[in-house]
């Protein structure tokens, strides 16, 4: 598995548009009215696009200070 800088980034950038889209079709669609769904995304996609988020904007330094630990 690649793990270089570049690869990681793309793929942090992939998942939080995927679950930037996810969040818009759920606002957009009849979906918000399933309790199921509204479920879903409050417990797993937004909490998951919040760390992706954070990820990419402190990533390198949260992986600086686990090497210095």
């Amino acid at each position: 598995m690649n793990s270089s800088p570049l690869w990681r980034r793309g793929t942090q950038r992939f998942a939080h548009l995927a679950l930037a889209v996810a969040i818009g079709a759920f606002v957009y669609s009849p979906l918000r009215t399933v309790p199921e769904a509204v479920l879903v995304v409050q417990v797993l996609v937004f909490p998951l696009l919040v760390v992706s988020g954070l990820l990419m904007w402190r990533g390198a330094r949260l992986r600086r200070w686990r090497r210095a630990r």
